[in-house]
């Protein structure tokens, strides 16, 4: 039976969290007491259809104003097929997986932003990445990330998680800008006011669930 270092409680079964205050459980797990049930996919299947539909759509579109648009040295539909990809993987993976959805968000918007930056530099440096594409990105997992939250049933878990990806994905870049000599582009700014709006519903929504889990992790 696995024990708490910080409640001093024998926790039964084989979870890797303190139900209390969600430390890491110390010692050798039993075998769990209730049967693990996969949740069913079918009721997110049709979502995912028409999520896919619609952001390939737009995929789709954007190359087609990009190509028989006017002949720019960058494509810029190229990050946006990359964001639609991104997501969509993103997606199919939470719904299979069951991961961590803060974790592997900040973790597939991190991989997309470093290649297009690396693509950027490497085809003269016209700044579309850091200007608009990382940008739009950041914006999209602020979007995705507060959507998480909310169909999240085990929120108190990782409720703080949520929190922190927002401000340090909306609010850190731009305040890097701010520092800096350089006006923050446009995207950046639309992505901060995105953030402030998902930090507030979180708060306002989710207030209660983020306290208790404050005070979980704080002892309090």
């Amino acid at each position: 039976m696995k024990i708490c270092p910080n409640c001093k409680i024998h926790v039964g079964g084989d979870p890797a969290y303190c139900p209390l205050c969600q430390s890491q459980l110390l010692g050798e797990g039993e075998p769990p007491r209730y049967p693990r049930v996969e949740p069913e996919l079918r009721r997110f299947s049709l979502a995912y259809k028409i999520v896919a539909f619609v952001l390939l759509t737009a995929a789709v579109v954007c190359v087609a104003i990009d190509l028989l648009g006017p002949v720019t040295p960058v494509h810029w539909s190229i990050p946006v097929v990359l964001g639609v990809v991104g997501v969509l993987v993103l997606l199919r993976a939470m719904m299979r997986r069951r991961r961590n959805a803060p974790k592997l968000l900040f973790q597939t918007l991190v991989l997309v932003s470093v290649v297009l930056v690396l693509c950027d530099w490497a085809t003269g440096w016209h700044r579309f990445s850091v200007d608009y594409a990382v940008p739009i990105l950041c914006t999209t997992a602020l979007v995705l990330n507060s959507i998480f939250a909310y169909i999240n049933r085990h929120f108190t878990e990782n409720g703080l998680v949520y929190l922190l990806l927002n401000i340090v994905v909306g609010a850190l870049p731009y305040l890097a800008f701010f520092l800096s000599p350089e006006e923050a582009p446009l995207a950046w700014t639309i992505c901060l006011i995105v953030s402030i709006i998902t930090c507030l519903s979180l708060i306002i929504f989710k207030g209660r669930d983020l306290w208790t889990e404050l005070q979980k992790r704080l002892h309090l």
